[in-house]
């Protein structure tokens, strides 16, 4: 294939995974008590990762090889839509650093329960879990509740916010319900804008790549989120 046309294609596939993370941020803060359609932010979540996680390494084998890789070089085997596969080669290719308003970055993208939690939900999902209810209709064992378990990340992130007593008693009172959807929604999009912020900081000061400046247009929705924008920003449309 042209390597001219393919080069092109990773400036588009990168701006395509900002777009969809984005929409899938979108579709987190749509998410209320009478609207529990979890599904679209996990679509366009886990596509946008793999997207962006793919870009990143595809962009790191050229920096050693000089040319982009094919699929078998990339995925060495693995499955396309395993996720975590892909978040921990690319926690390969990070490095800390040393700017003082950047000293969290390296230890959010290796070391986070929080995302690698999202990051586990997000790749059960793309590997086997979109078809959840499908399955069951025939007769196909359901290995993983991708939507379950994104409930018991939003579940974790209220009680450590508001302490187990707390949360279990609003939980209990319907008026309060939609309170506490909003809240989990913003810590959970604060987390990820953390992550992808300090992802999008290695283009800039990281070393995987002599070509990641190039791109600095592309991922800007993240690079440059300030720290009181974090989970303030309305990604609906």
């Amino acid at each position: 294939m042209n390597e001219v046309y393919r080069n092109i294609s990773l400036v588009f596939e990168i701006e395509n995974s900002i777009k969809f993370i984005k929409r899938g941020l979108g579709e987190v803060q749509k998410i209320t008590s009478s609207n529990d359609f979890y599904h679209p932010a996990l679509q366009f979540l886990s596509s946008g990762l793999e997207r962006l996680f793919k870009t990143m390494l595809c962009l790191n084998f050229k920096e050693k090889n000089n040319r982009l890789p094919t699929y078998k070089e990339l995925l060495k085997g693995n499955n396309g839509h395993d996720i975590e596969y892909l978040k921990k080669e690319v926690e390969k290719i990070c490095i800390p650093i040393t700017r003082p308003f950047a000293s969290m970055d390296y230890d959010i993208i290796t070391k986070d329960e929080i995302i690698n939690l999202i990051c586990k939900t997000l790749s059960e999902y793309g590997q086997k879990s979109r078809y959840f209810n499908l399955d069951a209709i025939l007769g196909k064992e359901q290995e993983f509740d991708a939507v379950d378990a994104w409930e018991k990340i939003e579940t974790k992130m209220l009680i450590e916010h508001m302490g187990k007593k707390e949360f279990y008693k609003k939980i209990q009172d319907p008026k309060l319900l939609d309170s506490l959807y909003k809240k989990s929604n913003e810590l959970i999009i604060s987390r990820l804008e953390l992550f992808l912020r300090a992802i999008t900081r290695q283009f800039i000061f990281g070393n995987f790549s002599s070509d990641s400046k190039t791109f600095l247009s592309e991922i800007e929705p993240f690079r440059d989120i300030d720290n009181k924008e974090i989970g303030k920003i309305d990604y609906r449309f």
